[in-house]
């Protein structure tokens, strides 16, 4: 892989995070409105998004390559 490609690869990576934990907060805050359950839901929401957006990263990033054969 080049240098463009594993940089593009890194800003998807940034983007995927980043709108994960925005759509979990998103997601919780909507639901708090509903069910009048706030802080609760929006707190939830966000760790949901979070523990979504990095273990997805994880499972995106390149795996080192074995140069050494």
């Amino acid at each position: 892989m080049n240098r463009w490609q594993t940089g593009l690869q890194f800003i998807g990576i940034g983007w995927y995070i980043s709108l994960t934990i925005l759509g979990g907060i998103l997601l919780g805050k909507w639901l708090d409105a509903k069910f009048g359950t706030e802080p609760l839901l929006l707190i939830l929401g966000l760790f949901l998004g979070l523990f979504i957006a990095f273990y997805g990263a994880y499972r995106m990033m390149p795996r080192p390559s074995d140069k050494t054969k």
